[in-house]
């Protein structure tokens, strides 16, 4: 892959991807109890049911919640995007700051679901959590930066 070209932009539908995913996921590991009609009342169906096993329940939740916190961090990572392309960020930096954001939120959604039924991972979701933060929050400080200089 030749960093040099600008694929950034892809980067903002695969991180939606990624969020849609962490969701479906957990979704379909109790498939058997989607109510399509009332789809919002999932989570508390799962949350009261005594058909889905501990393990399964806490995995069904937390991808919820990684999907929600990947909801709320998707506007900010799509702007420091469009933000870095506009001031002129080299395509190379914005490249490699969006792949490092994809990648951090899919060690986040992994530790998240699966590895957290082990409370000693928390702090390694926290970190992968940091890092996705960091990614877009260098976008902004870069294009800041970018603007000033053309300014």
């Amino acid at each position: 892959m030749d960093l040099n070209k600008n694929y950034s932009f892809f980067s903002i539908p695969l991180a939606y991807i990624m969020v849609v995913g962490a969701e479906t996921y957990g979704k379909m590991l109790a498939l058997k109890q989607v109510d399509n009609a009332n789809p919002r009342q999932f989570h508390d169906t799962i949350a009261k049911s005594e058909k889905v096993d501990k393990i399964t329940k806490g995995r069904i939740l937390r991808s919820h919640h990684a999907a929600t916190n990947g909801y709320e961090t998707l506007p900010l990572f799509t702007g420091a995007i469009i933000a870095s392309n506009i001031a002129g960020v080299p395509v190379s930096t914005v490249n490699l700051l969006s792949l490092a954001y994809l990648g951090s939120r899919a060690l986040y959604n992994v530790i998240y679901i699966h590895l957290q039924d082990n409370r000693k991972f928390a702090p390694a979701r926290s970190l992968a959590w940091v890092a996705s933060v960091g990614c877009w929050f260098t976008l902004y400080i870069q294009a800041g930066l970018g603007a000033l200089r053309a300014s």
